[in-house]
């Protein structure tokens, strides 16, 4: 089935996040990212593939198992549609899977938080790590770059189904509602070695922006402070990525 031209537009506005906001719906790009979220059995709404693509086996596979409307169309409007250079001629429209109300946060007893966490690239990691060590629910914090935006959605591979993703406006606030129940670690190259940290059964732990760290909003609501020590030090090498960096301490954290 044809897209219409109006249709095709209303998609190309999912490239912008006041686009996906508005009405609540992302882009799911590449055949594994779709494959990830039939398994998962993600709110896909219709799926979009090339005349090329829809030859592919492995394409052909993931179609067979759809229960949306598969959509046809040439090879340059998909590229219209993707921010990839060599797209996959295969994408998912889902109906949108983070929340604004912390009260769904309510029941999570391992959060991850993003504060300001700006590169697409380290987010979709990071979602993508905690997901794989059993983390229940990442929140993002002012600053952090979309959760839904088509390369966090690439990077997370599958993360996004995973775990509950939520955003707030006022960081403070939600981790004052989150202390109430559990402690608040903060990733701080002033924090205790994580070699000799005791991780809590329960808890958040919130990883600051690549630049500047973790916020002032953030500081206010620690109880303990947890960092990484390089060995031995490297004149030429300051930090760790945070992406890197956090999945150290996810598996420091909630590894078995």
């Amino acid at each position: 089935m044809p897209l219409t031209r109006q249709r095709l537009k209303e998609l190309h506005r999912l490239l912008r996040r006041k686009g996906r906001e508005r009405v609540r719906q992302f882009l799911v790009e590449g055949v594994r990212s779709v494959e990830a979220a039939v398994q998962a059995k993600a709110p896909l709404v219709e799926v979009l593939v090339t005349h090329e693509a829809a030859e592919d086996v492995r394409v052909i596979a993931v179609l067979d198992t759809l229960t949306v409307p598969v959509h046809t169309l040439p090879t340059r409007e998909m590229a219209r549609l993707t921010d990839t250079q060599t797209d996959q001629g295969l994408l998912g429209v889902a109906t949108s899977v983070v929340a604004d109300d912390l009260a769904a946060l309510d029941a999570a007893q391992t959060v991850l938080v993003l504060d300001g966490v700006q590169d697409p690239g380290n987010v979709g990691t990071l979602i993508r790590t905690a997901a794989w060590f059993g983390a229940e629910a990442v929140l993002a914090g002012p600053g952090t770059a979309d959760l839904e935006s088509p390369k966090v959605v690439r990077s997370a591979m599958g993360g996004l189904w995973d775990l509950r993703l939520v955003r707030t406006d006022d960081l403070g606030a939600a981790l004052a509602r989150l202390a109430d129940r559990m402690p608040i670690v903060g990733a701080d190259l002033a924090g205790e070695p994580a070699a000799r940290w005791q991780p809590p059964e329960a808890g958040a732990l919130v990883l600051g922006s690549e630049a500047h760290g973790l916020s002032e909003a953030t500081q206010q609501h620690l109880t303990a402070r947890v960092c990484l020590k390089g060995h031995p030090p490297r004149k030429g090498v300051e930090s760790l990525n945070v992406a890197v960096a956090g999945g150290i301490l996810l598996h420091r954290w909630l590894g078995v």
